[in-house]
């Protein structure tokens, strides 16, 4: 029988990935073979129970298996599902094997059909097609097999059904417990050391979520995601190998071992190749609390956007036009392995709300934006609050002209100035060090900030949102200083290329972790004050970061300060520098910190810059 994944979205799709051999994947066209059950489904329409009124809930990732004679598994990849008011038909079934975009299957609301009854339909091919993507396989067998499953579902579509309710998450949450994900990450090792690696390291996780947006008071799309995954990494000696499924069938995590075992043998040796160091593998795992589930139905969460989107339209008359209102919860947990021991992972979570408003009409619009993002709802401010931000900053920006070229301040607003963070963040990690890509070469205990810039990493904040008792390879996390008195004191490195570089792990493997900016005292009316006549930044457009030599050119909008007051917005021009200049130039950090990830900071005064304009 199917098995939907999730259970407010129980509609088997039709075009099917059908796997018949470790090297082939196939696009198989399910629908002329249906054409009895899809014309009987024509004399009716699928009705959605209670469904939203222009709504498109959109239940995304979902993975449903369907049974079959052969030992093959046939597996369905993601779905989108659609719900509107307006009749629409089905107009054809395709999948392209290992594609994860979303494939429509459209419901409408009219009719006596119920959405549910999808859910009982067995997909099977005719005998040449599923033979010459399977194998071979009894010709007799097949059709009697699709002759048979055709009857059952002609048979189920005449029975009474209740229909799916889209309306709230899954009260399961998740799929498996955690306790299984370290089961399948034990028994992967198992067996990779068993086909004969010297050391492996693998990970099992998953992760769901909800996310629902409102347009001009009315919902846009409501997306339901939920995914899973396991992934191993083998050694042979000091060849390395890796592979990954999102399949936690036995048989499939054998095949995927056996893979990464076969990319390992025809793999280059590498003396920097292998585990974590042992003495730095983790040993105690604290707490960060790190994982705080949002009880939202998706009426509520659909009255939040709504609400956010509402208070930023009331701001004002001349916000005008709407990108949207969002709402997100996401839910996600894993389990980590290596051979030397360690066996370790978490829960987490993370939710936001995000508006996007447009103010002005015709040739003078402008638009602006607001959002807040979490570990804990119950730290995020009201939607309201976001909405609102989002349309005072929209209506602020009215009136914006260019500028003349010239050189002075720019101060970055904390939004945008945890970019710089990044591109040092990116500058002294060990990828970019050993491959010779960085403008911080052979940086660490030189003078890269000015004195009063303090940077530290800080893995153990409770809720934080880079929180991590443990990195990517098991290496325990520690706080430490990056910068000191606008010295360099550490890098961000991992196993492998601290090995190249002939240093060890910070513990940094996937990145930094809260990587924050300590404020020199000021708030951001004390900065404006202190530039005096200057740019104040606001938003950054365009990539114009070379990480190799430091030079920077981006697009930017914001407003021009005279006197420590702001005057009017600007619009189309670009500022430039140079990062090794620009760090040095850095006046003053403001604490007005905005938390959204793993680089957190205040507004960032630099001395001097160049903008570009008329």
């Amino acid at each position: 029988m199917p098995r939907v994944a999730h259970e407010h979205a129980e509609l088997l799709r039709i075009g099917v990935r059908v796997l018949g051999d470790e090297a082939l994947e196939r696009i198989v066209m399910g629908e002329h073979l249906l054409a009895p059950a899809l014309g009987a489904m024509e004399s009716g329409d699928v009705r959605v129970r209670d469904g939203f009124p222009r709504a498109e809930p959109r239940a995304y990732r979902l993975r449903v298996d369907a049974a079959h004679e052969f030992p093959d598994v046939l597996q369905l990849t993601p779905p989108r599902l659609e719900a509107r008011d307006a009749p629409c038909r089905r107009d054809g079934v395709a999948q392209v094997l290992g594609q994860r975009d979303r494939l429509e299957l459209r419901v409408v609301e009219p009719g006596e059909l119920r959405a549910e009854c999808l859910q009982g339909m067995h997909v099977f091919f005719l005998p040449g097609l599923a033979g010459a993507v399977v194998g071979n396989h009894d010709s007799l067998s097949c059709r009697s097999c699709y002759d048979n499953a055709l009857s059952r579902t002609l048979n189920r579509l005449q029975q009474p059904v209740r229909a799916p309710d889209f309306r709230t998450m899954p009260d399961t949450r998740f799929t498996y417990a955690h306790d299984k994900l370290k089961e399948i990450v034990r028994d992967v090792l198992a067996y990779a050391q068993e086909r004969g690696a010297s050391a492996a390291e693998a990970e099992a996780s998953e992760g769901f979520g909800q996310t629902v947006t409102v347009r001009h008071g009315e919902v846009e799309t409501i997306e339901y995601n939920r995914d899973k995954g396991v992934g191993v990494t083998v050694y042979i000696g000091k060849q390395r190998g890796h592979a990954s499924t999102s399949d936690f069938t036995s048989k499939a995590m054998r095949d995927t071992v056996d893979a990464a075992l076969s990319i390992a043998r025809f793999t280059a040796s590498d003396d920097c190749a292998g585990l974590a160091d042992p003495d730095l593998i983790a040993r105690d795992v604290p707490d960060l609390d790190l994982r705080h589930p949002w009880d939202l139905p998706v009426e509520r969460a659909i009255d939040l956007a709504k609400a956010c989107e509402g208070a930023g339209f009331a701001v004002d008359p001349r916000v005008s036009n709407s990108e949207g209102a969002t709402v997100s919860t996401q839910e996600n947990h894993f389990a980590y392995g290596n051979t030397l021991g360690f066996l370790g992972g978490y829960p987490s979570s993370r939710h936001g709300v995000w508006c996007s408003l447009i103010a002005g009409r015709n040739d003078a619009m402008q638009r602006d934006d607001w959002y807040e993002t979490a570990r804990d709802p119950a730290d995020l401010p009201p939607a309201e609050t976001v909405g609102r931000r989002a349309g005072e900053r929209a209506i602020r920006r009215l009136g914006a002209r260019k500028i003349a070229t010239t050189q002075v301040p720019v101060l970055f607003e904390a939004p945008v100035a945890a970019s710089l963070l990044a591109h040092f963040a990116a500058a002294v990690s060990g990828g970019n060090l050993y491959r010779r890509a960085s403008f911080l070469l052979d940086s660490l205990g030189q003078q890269v900030f000015a004195p009063q810039v303090k940077l530290s990493d800080l893995p153990h904040i409770p809720k934080g949102l880079a929180s991590s008792p443990f990195d990517d390879e098991g290496v325990a996390t520690q706080a430490r200083d990056i910068v000191s008195d606008g010295v360099v004191r550490g890098y961000f490195l991992g196993s492998y290329s601290a090995r190249k570089l002939g240093l060890r792990s910070t513990g940094n493997a996937g990145g930094s972790h809260n990587l924050i900016l300590h404020d020199t005292g000021e708030d951001f009316a004390a900065l404006l004050r202190k530039m005096g006549r200057g740019m104040l930044v606001t938003e950054l457009m365009g990539q114009g970061v070379n990480n190799v030599t430091g030079d920077y050119s981006r697009g930017a909008a914001g407003y021009w300060v005279e006197n420590g007051a702001i005057v009017y917005p600007v619009q189309e021009i670009t500022i430039a520098g140079n990062l090794k200049d620009m760090f040095r130039g850095i006046v003053a950090a403001g604490n007005d910190i905005v938390r959204r990830g793993a680089r957190q900071c205040g507004s960032i005064l630099v001395e001097r810059m160049t903008i570009a304009g008329d």
